[in-house]
């Protein structure tokens, strides 16, 4: 009989509950996608392109962020230009394919954003502190699994250059960013920061 009740039981309990939770957005996501003539992928890609363009505009660089091959990723991007949702263009180094979004792609892209109200509107009902909480869990989950090559491409802030990992004794603020030099509310950690610059791991240290 499994001890459920033990520390190992607990992480499996958690476990299981973020892969229901990763089976509800998924089925949000694709009825969203179905509404607007899209696959799961290319909703992705046009909030992607919605949130930093610039970044990640090119077809290379969301293979990587959405863990795909770059021909999936590439006959996704063909489709939204069929769609007349994306426009490529050239590079700043006149040889990559930069990626935008359409005006027709841009109002699209707003149709989409609340793909996820209904997760949004059940965590409302849960405390600020325990969505703090929660969330700085999750991040730290997810800067170990990237360690551990299983995540690939995050821009999280505990998995920036720039994030100093408890730093103040203060509970609801521990940590500090180092690029904005200031301390980071649990609360005010990112999920998707613009100015993310990767940590260098022992695994890239060894690569470089």
């Amino acid at each position: 009989m499994t001890d459920t009740d033990g520390t190992a039981g607990l992480d499996r309990r958690l476990a299981d509950a973020l892969e229901r939770l990763g089976h509800g957005m998924r089925s949000l996501a694709q009825r969203t996608a179905r509404e607007h003539g899209l696959s799961p992928l290319q909703q992705q890609v046009v909030l992607a392109l919605a949130r930093h363009s610039q970044a990640r505009g090119e077809v290379a660089a969301l293979a990587a962020e959405f863990d795909v091959t770059t021909p999936t990723m590439s006959d996704a991007v063909t489709a939204l230009e069929r769609k007349e949702l994306v426009t490529r263009s050239p590079g700043t180094d006149g040889r990559r394919r930069s990626l935008a979004l359409t005006p027709t792609g841009q109002e699209v892209a707003r149709g989409l954003s609340s793909w996820d109200d209904l997760l949004t509107a059940a965590l409302a009902g849960i405390s600020e502190q325990d969505r703090a909480i929660t969330l700085h869990t999750l991040l730290r989950a997810i800067a170990d699994l990237q360690r551990a090559g299983v995540v690939s491409v995050t821009h999280t802030c505990t998995t920036c250059r720039f994030f100093g990992r408890d730093e103040y004794p203060e509970p609801d603020a521990p940590h500090h960013c180092h690029l904005l030099r200031i301390p980071l509310p649990l609360a005010d950690l990112r999920t998707d920061c613009p100015e993310h610059e990767p940590a260098i791991t022992p695994a890239r240290r060894k690569r470089g």
